[in-house]
C-alpha cells in the first residue's frame, strides 16, 4: 500500500475510529486501527466487538493498493506530532510501515490484517433517515439521564423507539427521567432498541462536527443499529433487556404548577450549588404564588437563600419541594428556551419540567425526602 495525503484528513479520521478501539484488550488485535486502500479510497476502521467506526476519505494521489494493522495509539501520537502539510505514506512486504513528510520520517511496526474481526454490517432492518441537527437534539436532551450503573446494563443506554409519527429517544438512572420525541414520516411497523451509551456518546460528538443539514441514513436490527452520513459509519450491538415502562413514571395530572425563567433560575440554583455539594447536593424549594425561595445549608460550610420570581400557573397553596441540585441544574442548562415549567403534586411526588406549547419534550426528577419539608 503507498499513497500521499493531507496530514490533517488522516489525523481527523485517525481520532475518529480511535474511539472504537480498545485500548487493553484480551485479543490485541483489537488494539489497531485496520488501513485499507482500493482505488482512491482509504478506509480506517476501529472495532473493540461493541462499537464498529468506519471512517474515510479520498485519495488524491494513490500509487498501490493494500492494508495493514497499526497500533492505535502510536498512530494517533504520531499525528498529533506532524506538522508538515502532507504525508507519504507506504507498507512493505514485512507490514513496516513509512510515515514521511517534508522534515519527519517514521517508520513503525505494523501488521497482517487477516485476524482483524470482520467490519459488522446489517443486511437487513429497519431504514429511516434524519438530519443531523434533529438526531443531535434527540441525543442532547436525554444523554444526561442515562444510568452507569454497570448491575442495571439495560438503563446503560438510550431507548429508541416510534409511536406512529413520532420518533422517541427516552432515558433514566432511576433518579430521573428524560423523553425527547421528534416527528417523522409515519412508521410501517414499530420498533424498540436501547443504544448503549458510548456508542450514542461518540455518534453525538462526530454529529457536531457534520452539516447540521445532512441527513444521517439509520438501520435497525434486531441486535444491532448503524447510523451513516458520508464516508463516516457506526455500528453498535443494542443493549439486550427490557426497558422500565417510563410512561408510569410522567404524572398525567399535577396540582400545582410554575413557569420561571430559565436562565433567572440557572444563576440562583447554580449558586446553591456551591453550598449543597457538602451536603449530599440537597437544595429546597419553597413555592408561592409570585416567587421560589431557593436554600440550601451544609455544617461546617454555610447557609444559601435567594429568591426567583415566577408565574404560577395552577394551584393556590404555599409548597416545598427538595431536589438533588446536580440532577436540576443538568436540565436547566440542556435546554435551550427562555422559560421552564415546573408541575408537580406535593413533596413526594414526581416534578415534570417541561418547555411551554411544546410537548416533545418531557423531563422528570424525583424529590429528595427531607425531615424538615414532610407534613
Amino acid at each position: 500500500m503507498q499513497f500521499k495525503c493531507l496530514s490533517e484528513k488522516l489525523k481527523h479520521s485517525i481520532a475518529v475510529v480511535e474511539k472504537a478501539v480498545s485500548q487493553k484488550s484480551s485479543l490485541p488485535v483489537l488494539e489497531n486501527i485496520f488501513l485499507e486502500l482500493k482505488g482512491t479510497q482509504l478506509k480506517l476502521r476501529g472495532n473493540n466487538l461493541e462499537i464498529g467506526i468506519e471512517n474515510g476519505f479520498l485519495i488524491e494521489e494513490p500509487i498501490s493498493e493494500g492494508s495493514v494493522l497499526v497500533k492505535a495509539k502510536t498512530l494517533s501520537n504520531i499525528f498529533s506530532k506532524i506538522d508538515d502539510n502532507s504525508v507519504a505514506i507506504a507498507v512493505d512486504e514485512t507490514q513496516k510501515l513509512s510515515i514521511k513528510g517534508e522534515n519527519v520520517d517514521f517508520a513503525i511496526l505494523g501488521s497482517h490484517t487477516q485476524d482483524y474481526p470482520v467490519f459488522p454490517s446489517i443486511d437487513e432492518g429497519l431504514n429511516f433517515s434524519l438530519k443531523s441537527s434533529d438526531l443531535q437534539d434527540l441525543i442532547k436532551h436525554t444523554l444526561i439521564a442515562v444510568s452507569h450503573d454497570e448491575t442495571k446494563q439495560f438503563l446503560n443506554g438510550i431507548l429508541v423507539k416510534n409511536d406512529q409519527d413520532k420518533l422517541m429517544f427516552v432515558s433514566t438512572d432511576g433518579y430521573r427521567l428524560a423523553l425527547k420525541r421528534q416527528t417523522v414520516p409515519p412508521f410501517q411497523t414499530s420498533f424498540e432498541s436501547i443504544i448503549p451509551y458510548k456508542a450514542v456518546s461518540e455518534l453525538n460528538r462526530i454529529l457536531q462536527n457534520i452539516d447540521n443539514e445532512k441527513d444521517v441514513n439509520i438501520t435497525i436490527s434486531e441486535n444491532q443499529i448503524a447510523f451513516q452520513v458520508d464516508d463516516f459509519i457506526l455500528i453498535s450491538r443494542v443493549i439486550q433487556g427490557q426497558f422500565p415502562n417510563y410512561k408510569q413514571v410522567i404524572p398525567e395530572e399535577t396540582g400545582n404548577k410554575f413557569k420561571v425563567n430559565r436562565e433567572t433560575f440557572l444563576a440562583a440554583a447554580d449558586r446553591a450549588s456551591l453550598i449543597a455539594t457538602a451536603s449530599n447536593n440537597v437544595v429546597r424549594f419553597s413555592f408561592d404564588q409570585e416567587r421560589v425561595t431557593i436554600e440550601a445549608n451544609a455544617k461546617g460550610l454555610g447557609d444559601f437563600k435567594e429568591d426567583v420570581a415566577l408565574e404560577r400557573i395552577s394551584g393556590e397553596e404555599n409548597v416545598k419541594i427538595a431536589f438533588n441540585i446536580r440532577l436540576l441544574l443538568d436540565v436547566i442548562k440542556t435546554v435551550n428556551t427562555d422559560d421552564i415549567q415546573l408541575a408537580f403534586n406535593n413533596e413526594l411526588s414526581p416534578c415534570k419540567i417541561t418547555i411551554k406549547d411544546n410537548e416533545d419534550f418531557v423531563y422528570i426528577i424525583m424529590p429528595i425526602r427531607t425531615a424538615d419539608y414532610q407534613n
